[in-house]
């Protein structure tokens, strides 16, 4: 969930034939990881954000622009995709389930420049932490105090507002509330319905007059006119437009574990041609092609590789592999630093948004996350 347009609100080139090859022949056949892959690099970056949870379950880091709320949850979804910590992550989860956390959390509170209406559920919100509360063992249709059924909040917003959608389609972010919210139902046994997952089929920048760049994308929401999807934009990191990695990492997590495949060989090709061939970061991924490489879009895809039952050695450029260029984000120094991620903007700086994407990378886990251990 990428947040480098100021307009968000909340908020991958291998080079020949045989690997391409030998990409698209695993593709329809594999799933998603089953467990996390612990590593010290996702250790160190558990135990960076277990310490900024405070006694009571909260997260406010010094200078932070987000509310302790949203804060907290940036750090619970990265401590549930190991696991480890648990302490810290059970003591997220208490003030989470608060239901003043809940509403806030949730709900649009006309800040952020949506679409929605200030009052009204955001979709990624609701899928996210309907995930979270399935991850840590919860119970997602009786959750907090007082308890409140999410999965039936977010099915309420099934066609709400667009057809086949769930909720308000915001400009920024469509594909991937969409994909998160087809898979946080489907992990909790509350199946979508089908049309909802055509909804992200038809979105993938395929056909007509899509430019080259953008094929086998997807951008965060495509425009109708006269009820058609007008073409995606070409990748454009000046203006945070066109077919993106991060939409497409979602997209591809969403239609390989509801089992819709067959979209997912063009995908990977278009991951490809997003993928940095040089300079520091080559084997990374920048949020739209052409642009700065960047922790969280190189996590974000790292997950969709792992979807598709991929080796991040078989996207290698040069040698290095992406999860070797996401951890060179990762800060060592000084100790108070240790394991944080930062964002490519402010090097040497602790990111808490890079930080838990970053540790969803180092583990090589795919949505929905296994659930842990009590």
């Amino acid at each position: 969930m990428n947040t480098f347009s100021p307009r968000v609100s909340t908020r991958i080139r291998l080079g020949t034939v045989a690997v391409v090859v030998a990409l698209v022949a695993v593709l329809g056949t594999s799933s998603c990881s089953d467990s996390a892959v612990s590593t010290p690099a996702s250790s160190l970056t558990s135990a960076w954000l277990a310490s900024q949870v405070g006694p009571t379950g909260e997260v406010s880091v010094s200078g932070s622009t987000q509310s302790v709320v949203t804060q907290t949850m940036y750090v619970a979804q990265g401590l549930a995709a190991t696991g480890e910590q648990r302490d810290a992550l059970d003591r997220a989860m208490s003030f989470l389930s608060l239901g003043a956390s809940i509403d806030e959390w949730v709900t649009n509170d006309g800040s952020g420049g949506t679409v929605a209406p200030p009052g009204a559920d955001l979709p990624e919100r609701l899928a996210s932490l309907i995930l979270l509360a399935r991850t840590t063992g919860g119970n997602p249709r009786s959750f907090g105090v007082p308890a409140v059924d999410l999965v039936a909040r977010a099915q309420a917003m099934y066609g709400q507002v667009v057809p086949d959608f769930y909720g308000y389609q915001e400009p920024w972010s469509s594909v991937q509330d969409q994909s998160l919210m087809v898979i946080a139902l489907q992990a909790v046994g509350a199946t979508p319905p089908a049309a909802a997952i055509d909804w992200i089929v038809d979105q993938q920048c395929i056909g007509g007059s899509n430019p080259q760049g953008s094929l086998g994308g997807w951008q965060a929401s495509r425009t109708t006119t006269a009820n058609v999807l007008d073409d995606c934009g070409a990748p454009d990191p000046l203006s945070y437009s066109g077919a993106d990695t991060n939409s497409t990492a979602f997209a591809i997590q969403a239609l390989q574990y509801l089992g819709r495949t067959a979209p997912l060989a063009s995908a990977a090709t278009f991951l490809q041609g997003a993928q940095a061939t040089s300079g520091p970061n080559a084997g990374g991924f920048p949020f739209f092609a052409g642009g700065d490489v960047d922790a969280n879009s190189t996590a974000l895809v790292l997950q969709a590789i792992t979807a598709m039952g991929q080796s991040p050695s078989m996207w290698s450029v040069g040698g290095a592999t992406p999860l070797a260029v996401l951890q060179s984000f990762q800060l060592l120094s000084p100790a108070s630093d240790a394991g944080a991620f930062f964002a490519s903007w402010n090097p040497g700086v602790p990111d808490l948004l890079a930080s838990y994407q970053g540790e969803w990378g180092l583990t090589l886990t795919a949505f929905p996350f296994p659930i842990l251990a009590q």
